[in-house]
């Protein structure tokens, strides 16, 4: 029954302007109080509701941004030491000089030698080495040719070629062969050029601290330039066996690639690297894309590609893949330091519990990945384990986590990457690291730091041949130096024979 009741028609209540059951309060004005404080309850507890909302976000920020502040403590910690801090300086005023020699400076020869060692008479032509024509006809006067190169002894060793000439009816001139061991119109020798090329791209020494080193340990005095054009050269008589190189890479059953960051005229650029045990391939691009994986590996590559699980190798649509342990295990550990680094701390027993597990795992299939390589794993027994490990890893990952560093791992781990967890225990000659190309571009992650990269395309094309050649060369058990001396002076089959130990 309601506990309200209405009035008979009519009636007035003589007491509603001073109700003694309101103490006297007027009926009317405390209806009104009434119905105001309950329009006030609702939009308080519309407020009320937003404000919750509003907090809950706000804990959300702060906890992603002291996960945050925890991950930038460790970065800092890995990479620098505390500094004190320092006043803000003034702006460097930098005056741009124009590139190149100033104006009206008289060009640079190099001087003539202060002594010969050696004086190499060469027979005239029988072949027009221009034109390769062969109704060669006597000519009189004789060309001489003086060429400084080194000795690997503190001397330098200057030889006189004096060439017998032809005259030649279609060039029109006169023509003369080079003798070995000669380069055409250079004043610098092979031996010279190969040790300083050596020097840049297997030392990682700058131009000039290589032209201090052949000047005071040899005696042969050059500039940087020419050192620059050593390399220029050496590049453009060895982009036949680059391409060689490239086509053999899409061809390869195994393939670790990686990439690193690079500069060229002060522009973001990216060094792109795969190889395996017998060939490397370097090459510089403007972009980080899949165009480049695309343009190293091929649209459709038939064999087993190893990297660091960056999306881009999947454009190249490989038969089979492998993610690197390593740097999951690396991950893991991150995140228990992160985790731990965070202030105030966080309670989260589950994510750092998974993370150790996994860190511990990714050890002990990189020790697997050992014995295979050592022989003492057959790879029928590896496959056999394929089923036992993923019941392990699925035991302490199958769950979702309660920190979002781990979580993702978590999903990389167990959805993302579970077809390419254990190939190296399917695939012969698969190592379950991307350790090889870390090592493989360590040499230019060295020279980047200390030539602050390339300033031209042509100098990046450099950084791209002469690296690729010179590690192939070392990974077929060639001697580097004695290879560039056979692309220097001989003809591409010879120099395609110092670079491959069974030349395909």
């Amino acid at each position: 029954m309601s506990r309200r009741m209405e009035a008979p028609a009519g009636r007035d209540c003589p007491h509603r302007h001073q109700c003694p059951h309101l103490d006297g309060l007027s009926t009317t004005w405390v209806m009104e109080c009434y119905q105001e404080v309950f329009v006030l309850r609702e939009q308080l507890g519309v407020m009320e509701e937003k404000y919750r909302q509003r907090l809950a976000e706000l804990e959300q920020a702060l906890l992603e941004r002291d996960q945050k502040i925890a991950q930038l403590r460790l970065q800092h910690q890995k990479q620098f030491k505390a500094n004190k801090p320092q006043p803000a300086a003034p702006p460097i005023q930098v005056k741009v000089k124009r590139r190149g020699a100033p104006v009206g400076h008289p060009g640079w020869r190099r001087p003539e030698p202060d002594h010969l060692d050696q004086t190499i008479p060469v027979p005239a032509p029988t072949v027009c080495r221009h034109c390769e024509g062969k109704e060669l006809q006597p000519y009189p006067e004789k060309y001489e040719h003086v060429q400084e190169d080194i000795v690997l002894v503190p001397k330098t060793r200057v030889v006189k070629f004096v060439h017998e000439q032809c005259w030649c009816p279609t060039c029109r001139r006169p023509v003369y062969q080079l003798a070995e061991g000669e380069l055409a119109g250079c004043q610098i020798g092979p031996i010279t050029r190969a040790v300083a090329t050596h020097l840049r791209y297997d030392l990682q020494i700058p131009y000039r601290k290589v032209r201090h080193i052949l000047q005071n340990l040899f005696g042969m005095p050059l500039v940087p330039a020419s050192a620059l054009n050593f390399d220029r050269q050496a590049t453009a008589l060895g982009r036949p066996l680059y391409e060689e190189l490239r086509t053999l890479l899409k061809c390869a059953d195994v393939v670790y690639a990686d990439e690193t960051s690079w500069r060229e005229d002060g522009n973001g650029a990216y060094v792109w690297y795969g190889g395996n045990q017998d060939l490397a391939v370097y090459q510089i691009t403007d972009n980080r894309s899949s165009d480049s994986a695309v343009e190293l590996l091929g649209e459709e590559f038939d064999g087993t590609l190893v990297t660091d699980d960056y999306a881009a190798y999947n454009a190249t649509h490989p038969k089979h893949q492998q993610t690197c342990w390593r740097h999951i295990a690396a991950k893991a550990k991150e995140i228990v330091q992160q985790i731990e680094l965070t202030d105030p701390p966080i309670q989260v027993p589950q994510s750092r519990a998974f993370c150790t597990k996994l860190k511990n795992f990714a050890s002990k299939l990189c020790g697997l990945g050992q014995q295979l390589q050592n022989k003492k794993l057959s790879l029928r027994k590896a496959m056999a384990l394929i089923p036992a490990l993923t019941r392990q890893l699925q035991r302490f990952g199958g769950k979702p986590l309660d920190h979002p560093a781990a979580e993702t791992l978590r999903q990389r781990v167990l959805e993302k990457d579970k077809d390419k967890l254990f190939t190296f225990l399917r695939v012969k000659g698969v190592e379950p690291t991307n350790n090889s190309s870390e090592r493989s571009v360590r040499f230019l992650v060295i020279m980047r730091k200390i030539c602050f990269g390339t300033r031209s395309a042509a100098g990046s094309e450099s950084h791209g041949v002469l690296p690729s050649l010179l590690q192939t060369a070392a990974r077929q058990g060639k001697e580097r130096i004695g290879f560039l001396l056979t692309l220097l002076t001989k003809p591409l089959a010879a120099a395609r024979a110092a670079l491959f130990a069974n030349p395909p």
